[in-house]
């Protein structure tokens, strides 16, 4: 297995945790604001989607789908990409409707990745604007995007905990 097809392993890997730990989750349950300074269920699966849609047009130097495509006003809902607290705790969301923008997401980065090669991975990336300097390709999409998706998906699954409810779906 070359690094570009154990990334996309590791990437459906994380889609499939995502998923399922999402399945099923009623709106109130989605946006139920936790006590303290959490962000609700439905703005991390947001933030996540959102993430990885403008980590992968960024890359491509494209505009994300949410906005290329229109998803936000579709959807009516703020880009949650950076989570401002006010804002996270105040998003409210249809579980469902980000499932479709999800899917519209994956399929963009099974297309990014397809078009890489190993060798891309060494590619420098300029993230100064984002505060973080210059680093290689292969860490955007294994230290940023793919630990954003297990990280988050971990919180979702510790908020279902809090409302009595099945996290991670193994």
């Amino acid at each position: 297995m070359d690094s570009i097809a154990l990334l996309k392993t590791a990437l459906d890997a994380s889609h499939r945790w995502y998923l399922g730990t999402v399945d099923g989750l009623t709106e109130a349950q989605a946006n139920f604001v936790p006590p303290g300074t959490a962000h609700p269920i439905g703005e991390l699966a947001a933030h996540i989607l959102q993430s990885e849609d403008g980590i992968v047009n960024m890359l491509q130097g494209q505009p994300p789908l949410w906005v290329r495509d229109g998803w936000g006003e579709r959807l009516g809902l703020p880009m949650v990409m950076r989570q401002d607290p006010e804002v996270a705790r105040a998003f409210r969301c249809q579980p469902g409707d980000l499932a479709d923008y999800g899917q519209a997401v994956y399929a963009n980065t099974e297309a990014f990745l397809s078009g890489l090669r190993p060798d891309d991975l060494d590619r420098d990336v300029d993230l100064s604007a984002m505060g973080i300097g210059t680093v290689k390709l292969g860490y955007v999409l294994t230290g940023m995007l793919l630990g954003n998706t297990f990280a988050h998906t971990g919180e979702i699954s510790a908020l279902k905990g809090v409302q009595g409810l099945r996290g991670y779906p193994f």
